[in-house]
């Protein structure tokens, strides 16, 4: 059985058009290689509602009745521009120098740290507030600049923020060591919050630069209260 989100198709047809527009014009703004419009439909597809079919019927006529939805194409373009500013302004300089100070050998590779931010008081998720993950008392650098640190979680996918620290080298493949953690969440009508936490690892003999599901640390649901 095959499953499809039809959201891919017109949010990667809403970069690239946009993207090809730019090229074209006098004075192009956008970062617009293939690993950026890659970064730029990922980027839009977390703010927008999926919408899944599990067989090739129908297909035709669901497309058709998303590309006649006048808020969904609005919503698409909105989130296209927004991936395409935000990756090229802060990815640009990446994409040419990827990899030059990433650690080499033996190394403790972070698995991914993810979780929600919820008001305590009504118990629904929040966008608009800061979030910041530091590892043995010192804000964490990521593994590289397409992951922001502090985050700051979006007004249009509240409440789920996501690391992926930057490896540390290791004298010798197996060792293991605990780094302590800390996730600082700040916000306008919200008192600060801390929530402690400890990543238990072993070192690999290299680097590990794909993100994956089996190294992940979920925390749990953090809630906010106003003063």
């Amino acid at each position: 059985m095959e499953i499809r989100n039809l959201m891919e198709e017109l949010v990667r047809r809403a970069v690239e058009e946009i993207a090809r527009e730019d090229r074209e014009s006098a004075k192009p703004r956008y970062c617009s290689n293939e690993d950026c419009l890659i970064d730029a439909v990922c980027y839009a597809l977390n703010r927008i509602q999926p919408r899944y079919v599990s067989s090739a019927r129908g297909v035709a006529h669901i497309v058709e009745d998303l590309e006649s939805d006048q808020q969904i194409a609005i919503d698409v373009v909105r989130l296209a521009h927004e991936g395409l500013t935000r990756i090229s302004s802060v990815r640009r300089e990446y994409y040419d120098t990827e990899g030059d100070d990433q650690a080499r050998g033996p190394s403790f590779n972070f698995p991914t740290v993810t979780g929600r931010v919820l008001d305590g008081a009504r118990f629904f998720p929040i966008g608009g507030v800061e979030v910041e993950l530091l590892i043995d008392e010192k804000r964490a650098a990521m593994f590289d600049q397409r992951w922001n640190n502090p985050y700051r979680l979006d007004d249009h996918a509240p409440g789920t923020y996501i690391f992926w620290p930057r490896p540390v080298a290791s004298t010798t493949p197996g060792e293991e060591r605990g780094f302590s953690c800390e996730l600082r969440v700040t916000g306008p009508g919200y008192d600060p919050l801390s929530h402690f936490f400890t990543l238990e690892l072993a070192s690999t003999e290299g680097v590990e630069d794909q993100v994956s599901l089996n190294r992940e640390h979920k925390l749990p649901d953090l809630y906010m209260f106003g003063p």
